[in-house]
């Protein structure tokens, strides 16, 4: 089974600032290649829905490169002048439009207050099996809501040494699979297991506070379900940054 990952670099002619919580100013500009107004609201208000939850089916990296300085005082990552994120979808149509959009554009392309033009675009192909040793190019996150004796919800999430994160994992990509093709998958096995120590990693997306954990990981499973994980991301808020792997061999 092969699929495409989309390698995307951004190129300024100064050094990149980036706010630490970025994942939704990535999120905009991947957002922003879609040129065709209908589907851009289907992806923006809608996505694909089952049991009333909404996927987007899409999920993209943190910037690859490690920044130059971290200004804790201003609260912002300063980046080298070429910055590049992995970028990845099972809806076909949602990639097309992606890429289409950026090898035919000619503008420049504003990543917050950062004036940048798309360098280079590289479309990898990765051959996935039933078993994978895969690394982390996002954090994984998944959890559950609750509601306390005070009638307040409160959210847990699981660490991957937790039964629930590899079962969680394993529902939330056969709701995905549900959600895309309308079908149950013919088989829905997956399982995920760390390899040596995952890292937690906290992230403000805007004014929401998420766990999720990077690192080394063994993910077994259907053709289907694996299909799924290497190109709608692994865990919940995919379209948020969060949980794109790769083969841990990819970039070696």
């Amino acid at each position: 089974m092969m699929r495409m990952l989309c390698k995307i670099t951004f190129s300024s002619n100064d050094k990149i600032f980036l706010p630490m919580s970025y994942n939704y100013i990535i999120q905009g500009v991947l957002y922003k290649f879609i040129n065709e107004d209908s589907f851009a609201d289907f992806m923006h208000n809608k996505g694909y829905t089952y049991n009333k939850r909404s996927y987007k089916l899409f999920s993209f990296s943190n910037v690859l490169e490690k920044p130059l300085l971290v200004d804790r005082e201003k609260k912002h990552f300063v980046f080298p002048k070429d910055i590049s994120i992995y970028f990845s979808s099972i809806d076909n149509e949602f990639f097309k439009y992606v890429f289409n959009s950026i090898i035919n554009t000619e503008d420049f392309i504003y990543v917050s207050q950062n004036r940048t033009s798309i360098s280079k675009v590289e479309l990898i192909k990765q051959k996935i099996s039933e078993k994978e040793v895969i690394k982390t190019m996002s954090p994984i996150t998944t959890y559950s809501t609750f509601v306390t004796f005070e009638n307040s919800k409160k959210t847990y999430y699981y660490n991957p040494y937790e039964k629930e994160f590899s079962t969680n994992i394993q529902k939330n990509l056969i709701n995905k699979y549900q959600a895309l093709y309308d079908e149950p998958p013919q088989n829905s096995e997956f399982s995920i297991v760390p390899r040596g120590t995952p890292h937690e990693k906290i992230i403000k997306y805007k004014d929401f506070i998420i766990k999720g954990y990077t690192g080394i990981f063994e993910i077994e499973g259907s053709k289907e379900l694996m299909d799924m994980a290497f190109c709608a991301g692994l865990g919940s808020k995919n379209s948020q940054g969060f949980g794109l792997i790769i083969k841990n061999d990819l970039d070696k």
